[in-house]
């Protein structure tokens, strides 16, 4: 029975194919590739896995926003392929250095694309920006931990120096269009973010003999010493929230903690871009009071290794600042170093030779 028959009246429901003009070839462009398997493959990965960036489970609405976001800016979108073809070879060891080589020409892709197209900060494109900065300095943090052992003792400290300066990025674009990012589906997740900005009191005592040392630094400015206690106060608070380490093994395929541990998440991410730019200069210049800070934000990386992107970056990190500050500072480094499971008081023995004393510091 054709469609339609015996059916009183259906005709007039029907389309009226004969009116219907197929479009000529010549109205279509003429350079239409096959599809990219490689490239759906990665989109695929990044659409169906929330463990790419800290979402809680199920909020479809936030991923929706990194899709919608990636799709309208060519240079996210081969960010977003960037961080997904990491994320394979970390959960795919066989095939690891192929993804690997994607993840790096994908990443030269988007930065090539972005620094073309300079794009100015406006309501419209805010979330594209932000998420590309995000996405590149986790590239960035993601190094720390792939090169960590082949490197010399320096290196795991410079390349996270190196993820502070392009974190930096992150807080310039948030910063100028936040109300817009309020407003966008990510908004659970700056919301997250930004309620470490409305700490007020930070319960706990960990960093008690660091805010102490602070205080009587004799190489700090009062302005710096400001900084630093602002950025103690944050961390305490992280702290406080994260609870103690534990012998977790991470699964980097796995999204393994309830909405809860991504708020802390979020909230440790955020930590460089609420900081002021006179304290990450300190950072930069290898400051050791900045330094010893840093050291108890590895710890708080530490707690949150459940995220594929930290891993092992916070035990690193407070290794090499350890190894950094010599031995006339691990009175003050014996908290972190214990929290990343190191008693040595030397971060790894087997630089020891290399320890770096600052000068003018007891």
């Amino acid at each position: 029975m054709s469609p339609g028959a015996g059916t009183p009246g259906s005709s007039s429901h029907q389309p009226d194919h004969s009116q219907q003009r197929t479009p000529s070839p010549a109205s279509f462009p003429s350079d239409v590739k096959p599809a990219n398997i490689s490239q759906l493959e990665l989109f695929h990965h990044a659409c169906n896995q929330r463990v790419l960036l800290p979402i809680p489970t199920g909020d479809a609405e936030v991923l929706a926003g990194i899709v919608e976001a990636s799709l309208a800016a060519p240079y996210l979108m081969n960010a977003l392929l960037a961080i997904s073809a990491l994320h394979l070879a970390r959960t795919r060891p066989a095939q690891s250095a192929y993804y690997h080589h994607q993840a790096v020409e994908y990443q030269t892709h988007a930065l090539s694309m972005f620094n073309i197209e300079r794009p100015q900060v406006s309501s419209e494109n805010a979330l594209s920006l932000l998420l590309f900065s995000q996405f590149t300095s986790l590239q960035v943090l993601h190094e720390i931990t792939l090169n960590s052992i082949k490197h010399d003792t320096a290196e795991p400290l410079d390349r996270f120096l190196d993820y502070i300066k392009v974190h930096r990025g992150v807080a310039a674009v948030a910063k100028e269009a936040w109300d817009a990012l309020l407003q966008s589906k990510l908004s659970i997740f700056f919301a997250n973010s930004s309620s470490i900005m409305e700490c007020k009191d930070s319960e706990g005592k960990e960093t008690a003999e660091l805010r102490s040392f602070v205080s009587i630094s004799r190489s700090l400015s009062n302005e710096q010493k400001q900084y630093c206690q602002d950025s103690i106060d944050r961390l305490q608070w992280i702290i406080s929230r994260s609870g103690p380490c534990s012998d977790f093994k991470p699964d980097p395929t796995q999204d393994p903690l309830p909405t809860d541990g991504h708020q802390c998440l979020s909230q440790v991410l955020a930590w460089p871009c609420l900081a002021r730019e006179s304290f990450l200069d300190l950072l930069c210049s290898k400051n050791p009071e900045a330094l010893l800070i840093l050291a108890y934000y590895g710890v708080t990386m530490h707690r949150n290794r459940f995220y594929w992107v930290y891993a092992d970056v916070g035990s690193i990190l407070v290794r090499a600042i350890a190894r950094n500050l010599g031995q006339n500072w691990q009175h003050f480094m014996a908290w972190p170093l214990a929290q990343v499971g190191d008693t040595s008081g030397e971060g790894d023995s087997r630089t020891a030779d290399h320890l770096c004393v600052p000068n003018g510091q007891s």
